[in-house]
């Protein structure tokens, strides 16, 4: 009589091993949330280049431009409004390199868990993040 629910290809996970796959799933899901705000971050960086080609286009025909600063308009040179989007593109720039880093390391860190857990238990783990 041969014995079900037991097959050859059973293979048993330890604490450590089981860690380390949640460690990896820890990793994923940051890093989806990363790539979702790059995705926002970088539509702010072309909004903000699109207003500065209408400020430039518009320079000569108007006086002032209307400038949201939080939920509130304010009127500005084509001089300051230069500015404060230059401002504003400074600082996007700088959260897009920031998260552009921690991708990188997450993306590292996936990289070494994922080499040793698919040496560990080769094909019968998925650890497939993209």
């Amino acid at each position: 009589m041969v014995e079900q629910g037991v097959s050859d290809h059973e293979i048993h996970i330890k604490y450590e091993d089981q860690e380390k796959i949640n460690q990896f799933a820890r990793y994923n899901s940051k890093l989806l949330d990363i790539k979702d705000e790059l995705i926002t971050k970088n539509k702010e960086l072309q909004n903000l280049t699109d207003a500065a080609q209408d400020v430039e286009e518009l320079e000569l025909s108007e006086e002032s431009f209307p400038f949201q600063l939080g939920e509130v308009f304010v009127e500005m040179t084509a001089d300051q409004t230069r500015d404060m989007i230059d401002t504003y593109k400074g600082k996007l720039n700088d959260e897009v390199k920031g998260l552009q880093n921690k991708s990188a390391e997450l993306e590292s860190l996936m990289k070494g868990l994922k080499s040793e857990l698919y040496g560990k238990f080769g094909s019968a783990i998925n650890l497939e993040y993209d």
